[in-house]
Order: structure tokens, then C-alpha cells, then sequence
């Protein structure tokens, strides 16, 4: 006879280790400057789905973190919401047309050119145009932590079941 194994401990496990990984990685998005709104950060949530942890953050998240991929069918499918998006990212980081011009004219001019450079060379130039890779970085530093309080709510578990035998 098998008895299946009560995961009380390694469920809040997963839970803690979710809410701490969460908040480490708000914490890297604005420590690297990945923010013009805050509204990526503030998206960042984890949910634990059978057994494991899935990290959701706004639609673009991915985008930052692993960057975007070069276009293989040139810049005629750029589309006006890519453009608007890229408007108001400027309009939130203060970045404006070399010549001073901020009409409507200009500012969608210089968005179409930023879509362009992105389309052709990728994203976020100071990480070298391949996504900041933030999810990765955070675990690196919190690969120990979370390996030890992961082993600690299992073997919680195995001891509860232990106990009762």
C-alpha cells in the first residue's frame, strides 16, 4: 500500500519563496532602471501551479527580459500601437527628437525610428541588445536560499508523514 505524500509545508514553501523572488525581482526592474511607468514592476505576481511557480508580469515582460527578435521581414510592419507604446515610453522617460521639435509629427517620427532600430537590432542596447535577463539574474542570486527553504518545507512534509506511521 502507497500512501501519497501531504505537501502542507513545501505548498508554503513555494509560496515564500514566490513572494521573495517576486519582490527581488521588482527590486532588480528599478535598480536597473527598467522602468518609465513602474507599471512592468508593479505587474510582477507568482502562482504556484502544481507544484511549481509561475512568474506572470504585463504582456511586454517578456520583451524586456528577453529581449526582442530582429525583424526578418523589414520595418513595414510596424504597427501604430507599437509606435503609440513607444510615444508614451518617451513621453515617460523625457526622451525627445534630437532637433527639439515636439509636435505630433516629430515625436511619432522619432518613435517609427526607435521601432526601427529595435526591429533591426534588438532591445535594451546596454544589456547587449538581448533582454536584461532579469528572472535569470535574480535566481542566480537566490539559488542557494531558494534550494535550502524548498528542502526544508519537503522535508517538514516527509517528517509530518513520518510521524503518523
Amino acid at each position: 500500500m502507497t500512501a501519497k505524500l501531504k505537501t502542507k509545508n513545501m505548498q508554503l514553501a513555494l509560496e515564500r519563496v514566490g513572494e521573495y523572488f517576486a519582490d527581488e525581482v521588482r527590486e532588480k526592474l528599478l535598480s536597473d532602471g527598467l522602468h518609465a511607468s513602474g507599471e512592468l514592476a508593479a505587474s510582477i505576481q507568482t502562482k504556484i501551479v502544481e507544484g511549481s511557480i509561475d512568474v506572470l508580469n504585463a504582456k511586454y515582460g517578456g520583451a524586456i527580459d528577453e529581449g526582442s527578435r530582429i525583424a526578418q521581414s523589414g520595418y513595414s510592419k510596424i504597427s501604430k500601437a507599437y509606435i503609440k507604446n513607444i510615444m508614451d515610453w518617451a513621453n515617460m522617460k523625457g526622451v525627445r527628437p534630437d532637433s527639439g521639435d515636439t509636435s505630433l509629427g516629430a515625436m511619432r517620427g522619432m518613435a517609427f525610428a526607435i521601432a526601427k532600430s529595435i526591429k533591426k537590432r534588438g532591445l535594451i542596447k546596454r544589456f547587449g541588445n538581448t533582454g536584461a535577463k532579469v528572472y535569470d539574474r535574480v535566481y542566480k542570486e537566490l539559488e542557494e536560499q531558494i534550494g535550502k527553504d524548498l528542502m526544508e518545507g519537503y522535508a517538514a512534509d516527509i517528517k509530518e508523514q513520518l510521524i503518523k506511521l
